[in-house]
This record gives structure tokens, C-alpha cells and sequence, in this order.
């Protein structure tokens, strides 16, 4: 199975993640006809493909496992002024484990992690070895009790949306299509949690022109979103964005870079205003 999960909705929501940027604004993303020019369609569509192909050659030759990187991870949570109520700020080293990437933090808030905390982390890279290994030795994938914040990029994801190339424009100096997305009409799949939020957003995606690779990603909700009927609770409001570049010197090696988020959840009585950061850094070669 062609599979490549980007951290996403529900947890940066907590597209791809919630996954920003530059906010795009709701003006900006004005609602479209679903009706509208087969042909378009399909030429976008043709194009979302060869970005799914090239996302299964990530997957088929584990290019995760062949670098290292320093990620910041910086999480704010809000007062419903706007206020910051806390923040936190982690360092972390992406390290690839068994060929998929462990991120080991390192520093938190600005201080070295005690000897306690340093034991947790340990702790925690060797249950993440363990489950990579059986998963492997199990041909099984990995878990998903439909709440988990990653999302597939595969050709079921993106048979849920519309798409239209917006045209041609420059994104960090390279060619590229500024493509837009929104959801098909009628109803559809539902099998994780998640799916409420994937079929209720909408954005653009920046595809390189020379290499295919998803340069950015950007969205937002069209609409509020429903947990379990509402009894639950509701996600208010969920916009981001990822931004994808070479690294390495290597036009065909690719990596995430930033990630930014936002959301605005209510979940019984509790509402979460939460906003996230990551960035990518320091990329480097692992020798095999």
C-alpha cells in the first residue's frame, strides 16, 4: 500500500494538518460552484497523481532513514481574548529508528532535561523500536483507533476533493502550480474521526513543477466540525499550512520544514484555543 502520513487535523487540529503560513483568510477562500469544467478537473486531478506517485517513491525507498534534522516545537494555548495562557517550547533531534523517524527530545523551555525526564525519553525510544520492529516482523500497520493525527496522502484521500490548477507562479524562486481543493459534493467515506475534518476542508497546494513534490499546503475548515454528533463537542475553527523543501543539496530529496497551526475546540465544556509550531533544521546525511 502506498502510504505517507503527514502530521495533521485533529492534534494540530489540533492537509493536510492541520497543517500555515500566512493565515488564509476565509475571503480568500470563497466558496466555489461544484459545478465547473470536467476537463479542469481532470487535468488537476491527473496532477494530484503524479504527487501521489512521488510521495510512494518516499515510501519505497525509506528516504526518512537516510537523514537527520533538529526540530522546534513550540505549542500556545489561549485565553478566549486571545491572551497567551501557556506556552512551551521543546527541542527535539529526528533520528531515524529501524528506518522511520523518532524524535527525542532534548531540551525543554530553554533548560536540559533532568535525569528523570531523560529516563522517559529513553523509555519511550526503545517502546518505539519495539513496535517498529513487530510491525515489521507482522507486516501490520500501524494503529489506528480512528482518533490518530496523521493523515494518509494516498489516492483515497484525494478522491475526496475537487481540484483546480489555478495556474502557474514562482514558490521560493521555483516554478510551480498553485492548485486549489475543496471537497466533492455528496456524501463521503467516514472511517476514522478525522474524516469529519477531512471532508469539511478546504485550500491550495503549491506542487513544484520539476519534481512533483507538494511544495506548501494550506487549509481551513469550511465549517465547524461535529465530535460524535456533537455530544462530544465541536472543532470551531481549524486553519494551517506545511512547507516542503530540498535539502541536502539534492533536488530529489525533499523534507518537511515548517509546520504551523491553529484551532479552536470545544470538547464538553472545555473550550482549547491552541496553536502549534514546528520547524526543521539541520539537516544531515545518515551513513547505512
Amino acid at each position: 500500500m502506498r502510504r505517507w502520513t503527514v502530521p495533521a487535523f485533529v492534534s494540530t487540529l489540533a492537509l493536510i494538518g492541520a497543517g500555515t503560513l500566512v493565515w488564509t483568510d476565509a475571503a480568500h477562500l470563497s466558496a466555489q460552484s461544484t459545478e465547473g469544467d470536467p476537463d479542469a478537473h481532470a487535468e488537476a486531478h491527473a496532477l494530484m497523481e503524479k504527487v501521489i506517485e512521488r510521495v510512494a517513491w518516499y515510501v519505497d525507498n525509506q528516504i526518512d532513514a537516510r537523514y537527520r534534522s533538529r526540530m522546534r516545537r513550540e505549542v500556545r494555548r489561549f485565553h478566549a481574548n486571545g491572551e497567551v495562557e501557556n506556552e512551551s517550547v521543546g527541542d527535539f533531534e529526528v533520528i531515524p529508528i529501524e528506518g522511520e523517524p523518532f524524535e527525542r527530545l532534548f531540551m525543554m523551555n530553554g533548560r536540559m532535561l533532568s535525569e528523570e525526564e531523560e529516563g522517559w525519553v529513553a523509555e519511550s525510544e526503545a517502546e518505539f523500536r519495539r513496535e517498529v520492529i513487530e510491525r515489521r516482523e507482522t507486516g501490520a500497520e500501524p494503529e489506528d483507533d480512528g482518533s490518530t493525527d496523521s493523515i494518509v496522502f494516498d489516492e483515497a484521500l484525494i478522491a475526496r476533493y475537487h481540484f483546480t490548477i489555478e495556474g502557474e507562479e514562482a514558490f521560493r524562486n521555483r516554478p510551480s502550480y498553485k492548485v486549489s481543493f475543496r471537497p466533492r459534493p455528496g456524501r463521503l467515506p467516514v472511517v476514522r474521526r478525522i474524516d469529519y475534518a477531512l471532508n469539511s476542508a478546504r485550500g491550495f497546494i503549491w506542487v513544484d513543477r520539476a519534481t512533483f513534490e507538494p511544495a506548501r499546503v494550506e487549509f481551513e475548515l469550511i465549517r465547524p466540525v461535529r465530535l460524535w454528533w456533537g455530544l462530544l463537542g465541536v472543532i470551531n475553527r481549524a486553519r494551517g499550512s506545511l512547507d516542503r523543501r530540498p535539502i541536502l543539496g539534492d533536488d530529489d530529496l525533499w523534507a518537511r520544514i515548517q509546520l504551523d497551526s491553529y484551532s479552536d475546540t470545544r470538547v464538553v465544556f472545555s473550550r482549547t484555543l491552541r496553536s502549534e509550531f514546528r520547524t526543521w533544521r539541520d539537516f544531515e546525511a545518515v551513513e547505512h
